[in-house]
């Protein structure tokens, strides 16, 4: 009987030194969590100071931040670019008043009502190489 006495006792303090870690893994978890949760909080936080500071760079001119308020305003002007492509590809314009998406048939922006003029013709710039010789046909009416 002292064997499985022993035995019995064993497995009991196993046990409990297993529920003891799962304790501490499950505290450490959770700990674990809420670290992460503080750090989104920051991250959204530096987002929106960043976003106020480059909102009002004008104000307050930093000669350190000025190579990275130009990379962002050049982002924001190829990602109106590209918007615009978008509309152009969808075979739309563009209203030059609140920057929508209007149908072709379209005189006035449906947003604004500011008048969108027809989008010009794409003409491809072809490059006539200077010692190319140009046809002209003959328009006259004499035979």
């Amino acid at each position: 009987m002292d064997l499985l006495s022993r035995f019995g006792s064993t497995i009991s303090n196993k046990s409990k030194d297993v529920a003891k870690k799962a304790k501490e893994l499950a505290e450490i978890s959770n700990l674990n969590s809420q670290i992460d949760l503080q750090e989104e909080i920051i991250d959204k936080l530096c987002l929106e100071i960043g976003k106020t500071v480059y909102e009002k760079r004008d104000l307050f001119p930093d000669s350190a931040l000025a190579e990275k308020y130009t990379a962002v305003t050049n982002a924001y002007a190829e990602i109106a670019r590209l918007r615009s492509a978008i509309i152009t590809a969808k075979g739309a314009k563009q209203c030059p008043g609140c920057g929508i998406e209007v149908a072709l048939g379209n005189a006035f922006c449906p947003g604004c009502g500011t008048a969108v003029p027809a989008p010009e013709p794409y003409v491809e710039n072809i490059v006539i190489p200077p010692d190319s010789v140009i046809y002209y046909p003959d328009t006259s009416d004499d035979p």
